[in-house]
């Protein structure tokens, strides 16, 4: 082999190996400051992004939360209509619209209606002593709060006031934050996890696929979360078939929800999903505060979020015998039937993903019509 054949075979691979390197021109220091352009660009409308969800969590958190105080708390008393009528307008001096008072003829039916939900607290007349029967377990933010202005309103009458909580928290969980924990626990990681098995986990499966992982991830969840809760840590006691169940449905509904809108509405849809659920759910369930402590139009929106419904149903499963509990399972039932019919739908109809581009066949055949074909290698020749 000749000196020049030699020269001839390698000229090919230094023009390729310059053409791979950077261009040092002025084009390629024009493509060096758009690439620095975009990256910017990029950076600034993340921060902004990221800002405006900041914002949407202060807003939703402080403005719900900000000013607690009794708002249309249910109260009963033990006597007449017109003993109900005198003490609404009492309690309407102490703190106006905080409190609507119903009557019941013995201590007995009180103390029912408040285990079965349909009043917080009751009071007992008395000659000098008169008795407030309360439950801490509805939260110890509003039984304080209901405390405090029944007694501004007894002692202004001229009597004492004896309380008896016939439905305490646990000395464990003095501040009832342990259901809070539990939904948020379940709620956070489902949306991630719709919105992942969408995206990054199960991107080929089918969507009855989908639905069908869902669901196993909802019954371990659920599962792990029950025993956690009540077994091992010991913080919601006394009902793990009950957290069992709603862990469940809560996780369900969230992980399907966020799988649905993700498919549907792509990332813009599961970001706002995730605002509506997370920063504006959780702040309008009223958290420990309850719903009654907090504006009354943003806690009546909460009721109709998986966290408003999510956590009424375990409080009430765990310390008031499962009462109460029908409306908040229905509303959780509601968004996981959503979520799944959404999800199905995709198998029927077959939608564009969110942000993919349709390529017409002369664009997909563009590259493969552009390359130039290898040049034989010398084994061949």
């Amino acid at each position: 082999m000749t000196a020049d054949s030699q020269q001839d075979r390698s000229a090919p691979h230094a023009a390729s190996a310059a053409g791979s390197a950077p261009a040092k021109g002025p084009s390629g220091r024009a493509d060096r400051r758009a690439k620095e352009r975009k990256s910017r660009a990029a950076a600034l409308i993340g921060a902004v992004v990221i800002t405006l969800i900041s914002v949407a969590f202060i807003c939703s958190f402080m403005g719900a939360l900000h000013k607690p105080g009794p708002r249309s708390v249910p109260l009963g008393i033990v006597g007449t209509s017109s003993q109900a009528s005198a003490l609404n307008a009492a309690l309407g001096h102490q703190a106006p619209g905080g409190f609507t008072v119903a009557s019941y003829p013995t201590q007995a039916a009180a103390s029912s209606a408040i285990t079965g939900r349909s009043i917080d607290a009751a009071l007992v007349p008395g000659l000098r002593v008169q008795r407030l029967l309360v439950a801490t377990a509805v939260g110890s933010a509003v039984t304080v709060a209901t405390i405090k202005d029944v007694h501004a309103a007894v002692h202004s009458a001229g009597a004492l006031l004896a309380v008896k909580d016939i439905h305490p928290l646990p000395p464990n969980d003095p501040e009832g934050i342990s259901q809070v924990f539990f939904v948020v626990a379940l709620l956070a990681p489902s949306l991630v996890f719709g919105n992942l098995l969408l995206t990054r986990v199960g991107e080929g499966l089918h969507p009855l696929e989908h639905l069908a992982a869902i669901v196993i991830y909802a019954v371990i969840v659920g599962a792990v979360a029950a025993v956690f809760a009540d077994a091992v840590v010991g913080a919601l006691v006394g009902a793990p078939w009950g957290l069992f169940g709603i862990g469940t449905l809560l996780a369900f509904a969230a992980a399907v929800v966020a799988a649905a809108v993700t498919r549907w509405a792509g990332g813009i849809g599961y970001l706002l999903l995730f605002l509506l659920f997370i920063p504006v759910g959780i702040a309008s369930s009223g958290t420990t505060l309850g719903p009654n402590m907090i504006t009354s139009w943003y806690a009546d929106l909460g009721k109709a979020l998986p966290p408003g419904s999510a956590l009424p149903a375990v409080q009430n499963t765990v310390y008031f015998n499962g009462n109460a509990i029908t409306v908040p399972l229905l509303v959780l039932s509601a968004w996981a039937l959503a979520g799944a019919i959404a999800l199905a739908l995709v198998a029927i109809l077959h939608p564009p993903i969110p942000g993919q581009r349709k390529q017409s066949p002369g664009q997909a055949a563009g590259p493969a019509a552009n390359s130039t074909p290898a040049s034989p290698s010398p084994a061949s020749a």
